[in-house]
């Protein structure tokens, strides 16, 4: 019968992390894309066989007990080798052929977990567009680093899938750079990074857009002509729009990523999305004669203010600021003597 443990290498005892570094070890070694000798399919389908059989604790304790036969004659043991190494490891030799040679790597899609507790890595930065988030890209670049056999440079290939946002990454094991000192190699960090777009502003899954229209176009409704990112957009509001008010259309945000969508799945079916947010800046006119004023009074019924009240002295006003900034100037005044209050208790 097959020797699970042998084929992996492992102790009876091995706990699921030796398993997976022991399968880690020889997928890599045997992946059919990357071996091209003659048993390297063979070999690569019973280790992944056995990783499969051996982190299940139903499978394992049953092969324990009764053998690989008893598993088989319950026809447990159907997988795909290739799945299950995509779905691990989150890296691809398809279609590379002879290019592994070169150091190339394939990852099919970014993840949004985080690598704080990662002690020793090394860094880089992938910038990518609001629009190449949005529509999903692939994108090739070349990563020089220090080994310690010397310096190399490694190629990356990376399918960046639609609605992925800023910092997601992917951690290369052992990707980085060599450190002689402490005698180990640094895992490596891709992170994306998104650039600035000159229209819209990100929010999760939602995207800002920000827009002026005339104090007419606020009280009579108006048909915004928006350069959308998958295309021209018609957004219609027919409410009247008071000052500092945002308006939203729903599923015209961003896509959202499905993350626990496995890799191998198509990426191409209907997707959900976040909604589109639309800041509406009213333009007021800089000056009005007096016949339009009068227009103005006529049109809403304007009348004056009582002025049975014993009038005063006739002083006029004049421009002082915008609210917004005078309201975060007296925030800003109103912290820093707090602060200095703080100072004075101690």
């Amino acid at each position: 019968m097959k020797d699970l443990y042998s084929i992996l290498g492992i102790q009876r005892s091995a706990n699921d992390s030796e398993i997976k570094k022991a399968y880690k070890k020889l997928a890599f070694q045997y992946h059919p894309d990357k071996n091209k000798e003659l048993d390297a399919q063979d070999k690569f389908r019973d280790i992944s066989e056995a990783y499969d059989i051996l982190t299940n604790a139903d499978k394992r304790r049953m092969y324990d007990n009764f053998g690989y036969e008893a598993l088989e004659g319950q026809n447990a043991l159907p997988i795909n080798p290739l799945d299950l190494f995509q779905s691990l490891f989150n890296v691809d030799f398809a279609g590379l052929g002879e290019g592994m040679q070169s150091n190339i790597f394939v990852f099919s899609d970014l993840s949004s977990g985080p690598f704080l507790n990662i002690q020793n890595k090394m860094s880089y930065n992938l910038e990518c567009s609001l629009e190449e988030l949005y529509h999903g890209t692939q994108k090739e670049f070349e990563i020089p680093h220090l080994t310690s056999k010397g310096r190399k440079s490694t190629k990356y290939i990376i399918n960046v899938k639609k609605g992925s946002k800023d910092g997601d990454n992917i951690v290369v094991k052992e990707g980085g750079n060599y450190i002689p000192e402490l005698n180990l190699t640094e895992d490596l960090v891709i992170k994306v990074i998104e650039t600035p777009h000159p229209k819209y502003k990100r929010k999760g899954n939602d995207l800002i857009i920000e827009e002026k229209i005339t104090l007419v176009e606020a009280l009579c409704g108006v048909e915004l002509k928006i350069e959308h990112l998958q295309g021209p957009l018609q957004v219609e509001i027919k409410d009247i729009v008071n000052p500092n008010q945002m308006f939203q259309v729903f599923g015209q945000g961003m896509p959202i990523k499905q993350e626990g969508k496995a890799l191998t799945e198509d990426d191409t079916d209907e997707k959900e999305f976040g909604n589109l947010i639309i800041d509406l800046s009213i333009e007021f006119p800089k000056s009005l004669d007096d016949k339009r004023k009068e227009y103005l009074r006529k049109i809403f019924n304007h009348k004056d203010r009582d002025e049975t009240s014993e009038s005063g002295t006739s002083v006029q006003a004049f421009h002082y600021g915008n609210k917004e900034d005078i309201v975060k100037e007296l925030m800003n005044e109103s912290a820093e003597e707090e602060e200095g209050m703080g100072c004075i208790q101690q």
